[in-house]
């Protein structure tokens, strides 16, 4: 079995939660696949635990009788699942009793949403039994969890019903970059990791899902392109069991896909919807489930209070500008070897892309280590434009831009090359920098993000401020 990885600061706060000694109620959600189910259960080792899961898709009758037939099986006492409850106030007075036996608990509700069959009472009757009989027990820690995070947003997190009452609510991110690099371990290459987070990210299911003795070309293809490989068909789950209106949310996917960031008027009329507080809702709940993020860009030398939007999930990219296609062919052309027919000349194509957007989206960590993270104020991609009578054309766009309170800009000049770069990148970022109106009194600290060393000679040029090789950023 793989040893658990990361998560330290969430453990910390479940354990300092637990060592209060106090009954306390705790929300943890966050997206599919993330690993929360996980890090309840190292959170629960050596503890008492009574946990509760949902079934997806079934109404209240058989999500009851599935969470009697759990609780039989965890108290070994096999007549409860011969009851015949209709109502969970039956089934939470019963509950109640056997939490009693203990004297400290852990109660975990495992994927709420199924469990609530989407409604909301039972988020109402939960708040009931806390007040009048969990809250009550001398050491009582209840766990309320759920993979669709805009439902757990909505009716947790911010119901009226648990206002108060919810010690601490934890987002669970996906594994950083350097869980992932110890995860996959040193049977890979540091670029081969960094390709797995390109397309994939720090989801750990997915990662389960590799045989890292193997190359990324051949779990790709025996994963992704097989009909029976788990991600043929994943994009499709991700928006079937989050959202309701499933159509929607897939035209502000492709949109985003197609063309790049957009703000909240260009979403909703690419998606026909009446802007507003409604469509709004739309994008919260893509963000909720770690699949677009709001950025704020760089205009005029400020941090725009405007948000744009852009995609944030490595795998639904890969899936969307490069699988999805690959798939449709494979129905009607029968073929060896799909990886090199077809991924292979888009290959570092499509890295370079992700490359710039995997920094972008780790900005902080770059911060960090350039030692510029306490006088960051604001960090995006800049694109500088000039009009030409009544139109506006692209002028030079820079990668990555970090604004600080000091009288100072750090520019970022992001590459992935399957080769080392050579001193031609110098000709290119000076070529960019003059064609920019600098703000005055500024002065510029030039950066290169590369996914290798570079050649001996762009460090001894002593152009760039600094270098950053992706291997640091997998490293700390």
């Amino acid at each position: 079995m793989r040893n658990f990885i990361g998560r330290t600061q969430y453990l910390k706060t479940l354990d300092r939660e637990w060592k209060r000694n106090k009954s306390s109620l705790i929300a943890i959600y966050g997206r599919r696949r993330v690993g929360k189910s996980t890090l309840i259960n190292e959170f629960t080792k050596r503890k008492k635990v009574l946990f509760f899961e949902g079934i997806e898709g079934e109404q209240s009758a058989t999500q009851i009788a599935h969470f009697l037939k759990q609780l039989s099986l965890q108290v070994n006492e096999p007549h409860l699942a011969d009851l015949k409850y209709s109502n969970w106030s039956d089934v939470f007075e019963l509950l109640s009793q056997i939490i009693k036996r203990f004297p400290d608990v852990v109660v975990v509700f495992d994927e709420l949403t199924w469990m609530a069959a989407s409604k909301t009472r039972l988020v109402s009757l939960i708040k009931l039994y806390w007040d009048q009989h969990w809250k009550q027990h001398r050491h009582c820690v209840l766990i309320l969890c759920s993979s669709i995070a805009s439902w757990m947003v909505k009716n947790v997190v911010k119901s009226k019903a648990l206002y108060g009452r919810i010690s601490h609510q934890l987002l669970v991110e996906p594994l950083q970059p350097s869980e992932v690099a110890q995860f996959i371990g040193k049977t890979r290459g540091e670029q081969e990791v960094l390709q797995y987070l390109l397309c994939f990210g720090g989801i750990p299911r997915y990662l389960e899902e590799f045989d890292f003795k193997r190359s990324i070309s051949w779990n790709i293809e025996q994963t992704c392109l097989s009909k029976s490989g788990f991600f043929y068909d994943e994009a499709d789950k991700i928006f079937y069991n989050q959202f309701k209106e499933t159509q929607v949310y897939k035209k502000i996917f492709h949109t985003l896909l197609d063309k790049g960031p957009a703000s909240l008027d260009a979403l909703a009329k690419q998606a026909g919807q009446p802007t507003g507080g409604g469509f709004k809702a739309y994008l919260d709940n893509l963000q909720s489930a770690g699949i677009i993020e709001a950025i704020y860009p760089i205009h005029h030398w400020k941090v725009s209070k405007q948000a744009k939007y852009r995609l944030a999930d490595e795998f639904l990219s890969f899936d969307g500008k490069i699988l999805e296609s690959i798939r449709r062919k494979l129905k009607s052309v029968a073929g060896k070897n799909p990886f090199q027919k077809w991924i292979t000349p888009q290959w570092n194509a499509y890295l370079g892309y992700a490359f710039e957007r995997f920094c972008q989206k780790n900005r902080n960590h770059i911060a960090e280590l350039l030692e510029i993270d306490a006088q960051t104020i604001g960090a995006s991609s800049l694109i500088i434009t000039e009009k030409s009578g009544e139109k506006s054309t692209q002028k030079t766009q820079l990668d990555l831009v970090f604004l600080r309170q000091d009288p100072v800009i750090t520019t970022c000049e992001i590459k992935y090359s399957q080769n080392r770069i050579g001193p031609e990148v110098i000709a290119e970022v000076e070529r960019r920098h003059k064609n920019i109106q600098w703000p005055k009194g500024t002065s510029i600290e030039k950066v290169l993000i590369a996914n290798q060393e570079p050649l001996d000679s762009v460090r001894q040029s002593g152009y760039f401020h600094q270098i950053i090789v992706a291997g640091q950023l997998l490293r700390s």
